[in-house]
């Protein structure tokens, strides 16, 4: 076993984020000394788990914590890849996000530094569904690109294309300063379109000129981009009252024709990007 899980204490964290995973979110999963095993699924190693565990560090959230996330994240996902009835979407993910797989997921950072973007696949989540990021592992063992595709870019455009749409419709409408999530890609998802961002930045209600655009999103399924009615407090606030797997940014993000990038913490710098 690779040094990744080779310690005693590594193993016996991936193996309470594996029973945890059967347990509380009714995965039905069997495991021994060489890895796990789930119904009508390849195997996964114990390094495959321990790749995907060994994402960024995440604010606010224990090791511990992480890993059991991850784990959970990674087996609903390799399932979800084996049914035939599987979908893909484009899936952005804060870059500390505690739902990034790290090396076990063939992402790409957009411009700016806060978001990574990669495959994702829609799972069945309570009453309703949730995009994972798709593990390399499982896309190789099911005969998928394990890496984002034109396809899942060509859907993502498309998204972000109807959210212009919308707000070109709902332009002047108290309260429709608000991103929301469309065809399966949640709101830093929709940030890494281009047409998105080309319209938050130059669309039509902005100045002459403009290159830059605040947005707030501190939860993944919300973000609003008119910041002048929002207490810069509400943002750390909201993302801090947040379960860590639905949380987006703890304070602003800038974007550009280009880029996606957390706001500075200096005071001065902030107010003056808010009031773009």
């Amino acid at each position: 076993m690779a040094s990744r899980s080779s310690t005693p204490a590594a193993r016996a964290l991936l193996r309470r984020g594996v029973l945890a995973a059967s347990v509380l979110d009714d995965v039905d999963v069997d495991l021994d000394d060489d890895g796990l095993w789930m119904p009508g699924c390849a195997p996964l190693s114990w390094e495959d788990v321990a790749l995907a565990a060994s994402g960024p560090a995440t604010p606010g959230v224990s090791a511990e914590d992480a890993v059991r996330f991850r784990v959970r994240d990674l087996l609903l996902a390799h399932q979800a890849l084996h049914r035939a009835s599987a979908r893909r979407v484009a899936l952005g993910l804060p870059a500390t996000s505690v739902g990034h797989l790290g090396a076990a997921w063939r992402s790409a950072r957009v411009l700016g530094g806060a978001v990574d973007l990669g495959p994702g696949v829609v799972v069945p989540w309570g009453t309703g569904e949730r995009v994972l990021p798709v593990p390399a592992v499982s896309a190789l063992a099911t005969g998928a690109d394990p890496q984002l595709t034109a396809a899942d870019r060509e859907h993502l455009e498309a998204m972000g294309s109807l959210v212009v749409e919308r707000l070109l419709r709902d332009a002047g409408v108290r309260g429709q300063d608000l991103l929301r999530p469309v065809g399966g890609c949640d709101v830093p998802t929709l940030l890494a379109s281009a047409t998105l961002r080309e319209h938050l930045v130059a669309g039509p209600e902005r100045t002459a000129g403009s290159v830059l655009r605040a947005v707030a999103v501190p939860v993944r399924t919300r973000g609003w981009f008119d910041l002048a009615r929002i207490d810069p407090a509400f943002v750390g606030a909201a993302w801090a009252a947040t379960d860590p797997a639905d949380q987006g940014f703890p304070r602003a993000l800038l974007v550009t024709r280009d880029e996606v990038a957390l706001a500075p913490l200096s005071p001065h710098l902030g107010e003056t990007a808010l009031r773009n």
